[in-house]
């Protein structure tokens, strides 16, 4: 016996979000509706990886989230007998490990594994309007992500509240939003811009500093050196071994000779709690600076005494992480721990690094480039993974000029370096940005950016016309 089909009230009527239910007001010939009323959800399938080829053989697989970056697709294996595919203009969505996150797809086809489904609009929704509206609501999907490993549910995106409104509103309502969205894209370019002129400007003044260039006049002011015509190389002595030429009364010094090493500790996750200890993770180290609140993660208060000992972090350690991406060098940067007063525990893969002297020096030296080429140069790990061992930081050898001379360096990186880092303060409002990106799709979905026309027909019309097909 075939199932009866549903009448179209019976379907409007599980389309629709119950009044009590809406997340906000909207104009009046606009409609809340689940959004399973309007988009086909495709799920992926895993295949096995015999099937994969990095050839461009067939058409691209679809993975996971490291496949979506910087809003575009990142292709790197490709399969000739797909299983479930995606097509031009789907809206993709990271839905297990790192979820949330989003793209609108731009080549003809891919085969999506199970951690990507593919949201497809009907007829009643333009894909760049539902692209749009995805972004605002993307952090409730993440929050709802459940399990060990978080996992975006089918249920979690089709029971999702949507605006449904006219299609010609969707359509003036895009445009406007990617006109003003692309002038908050060019401002943030060209901050990026001004930034990366800065850091390089840093890094010119930071490989003068420990290549004896900086201080060259103040060393002949000060008599402590010869004068130019009498010294080897011109006012500098080369070691056998060593990187580059130095000022003849420098010495190169391995790191273990200037500095004590600790590794991080293997801290299990099955022992994490929700408040004490905090652990310092990689993720922690983020953008030269130590950014606690950034998913803190907390070891109980009675743990093993004699790890919290062995593995806590003071007030003017020096931390580098040893993982990141292969080949992208976004790890080991050099973060001083200054003015904390909580105690911290040293996860594994972050090494903590303490000068026996120079501090300022030592920690300068860590940030320049002269150090960071020798740091990658060390670099291991498989195809996104890379590795840095603390074996190997230990070896690297730095510059150690006479103590005097390490605090005129010291004087001037400071001072050259404080202008720098004021001005480059100015330039942080990537929040601010964001913030503003965020208010602008905000005001979009409420119907504030003065594009809604009152008389066009009511949304509810729209959704009648898809009910209707199911009907038939």
């Amino acid at each position: 016996m075939s199932k009866k089909k549903k009448t179209i009230e019976e379907l409007l009527e599980e389309a629709l979000v119950q009044e009590e239910e809406h997340p906000y007001e909207v104009p009046r010939n606009w409609e809340w509706v689940k959004m399973g009323s309007v988009i086909t959800l495709i799920s992926g399938r895993d295949v096995s990886t015999k099937l994969c080829n990095s050839e461009e053989k067939g058409i691209p697989y679809i993975m996971g989230a490291s496949n979506i970056v910087d809003n575009e697709l990142d292709v790197e294996r490709w399969i000739e007998t797909p299983a479930v595919i995606g097509v031009r203009g789907d809206i993709l969505i990271s839905v297990k490990g790192t979820v949330g996150k989003v793209v609108i797809q731009e080549l003809d086809e891919v085969h999506l594994s199970r951690q990507i489904m593919a949201l497809r609009s009907k007829d009643t929704v333009l894909n760049k309007f539902l692209y749009l509206y995805i972004q605002t609501y993307i952090e409730k999907l993440k929050e709802a992500a459940k399990g060990i490993i978080p996992g975006i549910s089918r249920d979690d995106i089709l029971n999702a509240p949507f605006p449904l409104l006219p299609l010609n509103e969707q359509k003036r309502i895009a445009e406007k939003v990617e006109r003003l969205l692309s002038k908050i894209d060019e401002a943030n370019q060209l901050i990026e811009e001004a930034k990366e002129t800065f850091e390089l400007r840093r890094a010119a003044i930071l490989d003068k500093a420990f290549r004896g260039e900086l201080t060259r006049k103040w060393r002949e002011e000060n008599s402590l050196e010869k004068k130019e015509v009498e010294l080897i190389n011109g006012n500098q002595s080369i070691e056998s071994n060593s990187p580059y030429s130095i000022p003849t009364k420098w010495k190169w010094r391995k790191l273990k000779d200037v500095a004590s090493f600790k590794n991080g500790f293997a801290f299990k996750s099955k022992d994490f709690v929700e408040q004490g200890i905090q652990l310092v993770r990689m993720g922690n180290l983020y953008k030269n600076d130590l950014a606690l609140d950034r998913n803190p993660v907390y070891m109980p208060l009675d743990f093993d005494e004699k790890i919290i000992e062995k593995y806590s972090v003071k007030n003017g350690d020096i931390l580098l992480s040893l993982t990141g991406t292969k080949y992208k060098r976004d790890y080991g940067y050099a973060v001083r721990v200054e003015g904390v007063e909580k105690p911290l525990l040293l996860n594994q893969r972050i090494l903590s690094l303490n000068p026996n002297f120079m501090d300022e020096y030592i920690f300068y030296y860590l940030q320049s480039s002269v150090f960071r080429d020798v740091f990658f140069s060390f670099e291991t790990g498989g195809v996104n993974q890379g590795n840095v061992g603390s074996k190997a930081v230990e070896s690297i050898l730095i510059p150690i000029p006479p103590l005097e001379e390490a605090k005129e360096i010291e004087k001037m990186l400071n001072n050259l370096l404080k202008n720098e880092k004021e001005t480059l303060k100015i330039l942080n409002v990537e929040d601010k940005l964001e913030t503003l990106k965020q208010a602008t799709l905000s005001k979009a979905f409420r119907g504030e950016l003065g594009t809604n026309d009152p008389s066009e027909e009511n949304a509810i019309e729209l959704l009648k016309e898809v009910l209707r097909e199911q009907v038939k």
